[in-house]
């Protein structure tokens, strides 16, 4: 029976991308369930540790912050076209961006290729790199974290590849770099486009030998770190104003993954915001949900942690409000007098 204005439900993003849309529009979950019998369904979603999926008449997509509220770790889709029993025709209404950009974080997950990371300024590439690493291999193993940008250039070879004794003056001991201290777990090296190009030669000579060398030393070290790269600069016209060199481009995007503005997977904004409201050791109603959706986020997550922080400040609650949220653009917007 096919349904408009549907409300699609799933305990993993996964499900959403490989969901067969024939076999789930014949479930016993497409009748016109009670709300109560929502809430039942979508709590033995919550808990299932198997991929699972729902589908909910229409008129419970009012009740969408509520239910988001309620079961943050489940994924909600508003479903606005009607369905039919075409296999391609769930996947169309899910935002073609957030599906490839899942399916390539899963990629990612399952081998240790270099990965580039492009995106907005706070879009999450540091999460998301700390995901892989945390869902591959031991998530014992280290994580380093590295952004060029902030490391003076004159220091960039020691910190990445450490230093011998005597190496150069005030080198009184041997010492570590990035790549020696993330060895057998993952080197993530965040806006890449500021390295040097020196140190881009250098860089490739490391990825393509697999060792390194520290400076002052002859020996070469084996290089076992997983890497991840990430900018939100266009490395390719780069390359073309000669200020990051083609063959270390090609060596790094192996794999490149798009992570899309925040703008563009509302979907996890609830889950990201309970989170981070969670670190606070506060919740979210669901009135201040639907405001936190009426926004553009231009900052993209890094503005929705800090409006969430300071609404948790701004709370006499343990529960954040609408009232209690603010944007920032709302400090700046002075009407003359």
């Amino acid at each position: 029976m096919p349904f408009s204005d549907c409300l699609f439900v799933t305990n993993s993003p996964d499900t959403a991308v490989t969901v067969n849309c024939s076999q789930n529009f014949s479930f016993k979950n497409c009748r016109d369930y009670s709300f109560s019998e929502l809430l039942r369904e979508c709590r033995k979603a919550a808990f299932h540790s198997e991929p699972a999926s729902l589908v909910f008449s229409e008129k419970f997509s009012c009740r969408l912050y509520e239910l988001q509220a309620s079961f943050p770790q489940l994924y909600f889709k508003k479903m606005n076209s009607k369905i039919h029993s075409d296999s391609n025709q769930l996947n169309n209404t899910i935002n073609k961006k957030n599906r490839d950009y899942l399916l390539k974080i899963n990629q990612a997950i399952k081998t240790r290729i270099p990965v580039l990371m492009i995106g907005e300024s706070g879009c999450g590439k540091n999460y998301n790199a700390r995901l892989i690493h945390k869902k591959s291999g031991n998530p014992q193993n280290n994580f380093f974290e590295l952004n060029i940008n902030e490391i003076n250039p004159n220091l960039m070879e020691t910190t990445l590849f450490g230093s011998v004794k005597g190496a150069f003056t005030g080198a009184q001991f041997d010492s570590m770099g990035f790549f020696e201290c993330a060895k057998n777990g993952t080197l993530f090296l965040d806006e890449i486009s500021y390295l040097s190009r020196d140190m881009q030669v250098k860089l490739l000579g490391v990825l393509d030998k697999n060792t390194f060398r520290k400076v002052g030393g002859t020996k070469e070290i084996a290089s076992t770190a997983r890497m991840i790269f990430a900018t939100d600069s266009n490395l390719r016209n780069l390359v073309k104003e000669k200020k990051f060199i083609q063959p270390l481009f090609y060596r790094i995007s192996v794999l490149i993954i798009r992570i899309p503005p925040l703008r563009e997977r509302l979907e996890e904004l609830t889950m990201l915001a309970i989170n981070f409201a969670r670190e606070q050791q506060k919740t979210i109603a669901p009135d201040a949900l639907k405001k936190l959706h009426s926004h553009h986020w231009p900052g993209n997550i890094r503005e929705l942690k800090n409006c969430i922080q300071r609404s948790c400040v701004q709370a006499y609650e343990n529960t954040i409000h609408r009232e209690d949220i603010a944007f920032d653009h709302e400090f700046f917007d002075f009407s003359e007098a």
